[in-house]
């Protein structure tokens, strides 16, 4: 009946709002590594252009990469 299709349409409202929050938090996420990269100071001049490749490049993986290996420690901008 509508009972059934109306549940299922919030369902669906629900799952599509939930992905949409995952996407936009993912983006913020690829968002702010891309612009961490662009300011610090790297020791080679080439490491810089490398990661910003591989976050434009590989997206989301590429900025949980470089949050995780690429970023330089205690680097001040």
């Amino acid at each position: 009946g509508s009972a059934e299709s109306a549940g299922a349409a919030l369902f669906g409202l629900g799952f599509l709002c939930c992905f949409g929050l995952i996407g936009l938090l993912l983006f913020g996420f690829w968002l702010w590594m891309l612009i961490d990269c662009c300011v610090k100071t790297f020791p080679k001049e080439n490491d810089k252009l490398i990661w910003i490749l591989v976050i434009v490049l590989a997206n989301w993986i590429g900025a949980l990469v470089y949050f995780f290996v690429g970023r330089p420690k205690g680097v001040k901008g």
